[in-house]
């Protein structure tokens, strides 16, 4: 929604006075532009999250004061989300993964100023998911991003922990210090089972499979060979997820990024590199 700035101003004389204690008014053009920075947000996630209860009705400082409090309860949230997922929480052994969740969430909980800064991510979340949060800031993004790793879990989880590592040893000897994305690793390797229609219990890819693969992604574009990936991770989610909707939605993002890693593979003669164990 676009506002008038006689519209935001009384709102963030408001903020400021709260801001500064009630003392003054006089701030730095920094501190100023964040707060209006703040106001702003707050009207965005009122219109973004109050979505089939957003009222035109209301003014400009009612709709700051929903989205205010939507903000704070979605930090309310991540911080519930963080706690549930830590109990069973597992990293495989990737520092990246483990700090960016066990150490950085904690300290974006402890930092995070809701009221005044809630744009602000602090994070850089050096863990990279598969769905796109650039779009996103402050609780938004770290909310997104939680999501994304719990559905991470829950898919990685199926495999079990050994099964897990050993793909990742595959991959690469050094995994414990990879800043990628070991989902995506595993499903590549998952998916070239199902495509062989090969048990996952029947460990490493022969000669001879990893030749049937590259004939069979070779003969593809790379749309086709996303349309693929998509059909058979669909295929795979109902049979062993009881189609998780958040699971499928997320496997789903990173789906044109796998099927960019298959077609370069097979056509640089190392599908081994994506069919790993």
């Amino acid at each position: 929604m676009d506002y008038e700035m006689e519209e935001l101003f009384p709102i963030v004389t408001k903020l400021a006075r709260k801001y500064a204690g009630f003392e003054s008014t006089s701030l730095s053009y920094e501190k100023a532009r964040m707060l209006m920075e703040a106001v702003i947000y707050c009207l965005d996630e009122y219109w973004s999250q109050a979505s089939g209860t957003v009222s035109r009705d209301l003014s400009a400082e009612e709709q700051y004061a929903l989205g205010a409090e939507l903000v704070l309860e979605k930090a309310g949230r991540i911080r519930e989300m963080h706690n549930e997922m830590s109990a069973s929480f597992e990293d495989y052994g990737v520092k990246c993964l483990r700090d960016t969740v066990q150490k950085g969430i904690p300290e974006f909980l402890k930092r995070y100023d809701a009221r005044f800064c809630p744009q602000d991510t602090i994070l850089t979340l050096d863990y990279p998911v598969m769905v796109d949060l650039s779009s996103c800031s402050g609780a938004d993004r770290v909310h997104g991003y939680l999501s994304a790793i719990s559905a991470e879990q829950r898919f990685l989880g199926r495999f079990g922990t050994a099964y897990v590592i050993s793909v990742l040893e595959r991959y690469c000897s050094g995994y414990r210090d990879l800043y990628e994305n070991i989902c995506e690793i595993l499903l590549g390797n998952v998916l070239g089972h199902l495509f062989l229609q090969k048990p996952l219990a029947e460990t490493e890819f022969e000669r001879e499979e990893l030749d049937r693969l590259s004939a069979r992604f070779q003969a593809l574009s790379v749309s086709e060979t996303e349309r693929e990936v998509e059909g058979s991770t669909r295929e795979m989610l109902g049979r062993f997820y009881c189609n998780d909707p958040q699971v499928l939605e997320y496997l789903r993002s990173g789906v044109q990024n796998l099927a960019v890693r298959i077609d370069t593979a097979v056509r640089t003669g190392r599908a081994d590199k994506v069919f790993l164990l």
